[in-house]
């Protein structure tokens, strides 16, 4: 593995660490203030904070190429908004249902079940990987993790 691959790895846990912290602290949210104010309240967190890093990194690294606002920059910048707003709602709506772990294995899914139809068809810029039976084995064999992670019922 190479040191980039490595390096890769490592902001990919530290990711999915800030994630499941994340979910924690949207599900608190959510059942203070509710989903739909939860989302809204995490998102106005989210751009203060984002907008402090900017204002950090822009200080540490002036000579950063300015931001070319185009219609297609402002497209999906509201479609990954409503995207936020969509997660947000639903973590805050589904974790005190089924738990963290099954509510977090459960997105878990999702995602890697949406990310392969984006592989499938070249989307995310890279060249298309072909759906093969190990990707499908690695899905059924998530989902029926999930399905594990679920709290069972007592009779």
């Amino acid at each position: 593995m190479n040191s980039s691959m490595t390096f890769g790895l490592i902001v990919a846990i530290g990711a999915g660490i800030a994630i499941g912290l994340q979910g924690l602290f949207t599900n608190i949210t959510g059942q203070m203030i509710g989903p739909l104010r939860g989302g809204l309240a995490i998102h106005i967190g989210g751009a203060l904070i984002g907008a402090a890093m900017v204002l950090v990194v822009t200080a540490l690294r002036p000579a950063e190429q300015a931001i070319e606002i185009t219609p297609r920059l402002i497209t999906f910048s509201l479609l990954a908004g409503a995207a936020g707003m969509l997660i947000l709602m639903g973590v805050a709506t589904a974790f005190p249902l089924i738990g963290q772990v099954a509510g977090q294995g459960t997105l878990i899914f999702a995602q890697m079940a949406v990310a392969v139809v984006i592989d499938m068809l070249g989307l995310a810029g890279g060249e298309p990987i072909p759906l093969d039976g190990r990707r499908i084995l690695g899905l059924i064999v998530v989902a029926i993790g999930t399905y594990l992670l679920l709290p069972q019922q007592s009779n």
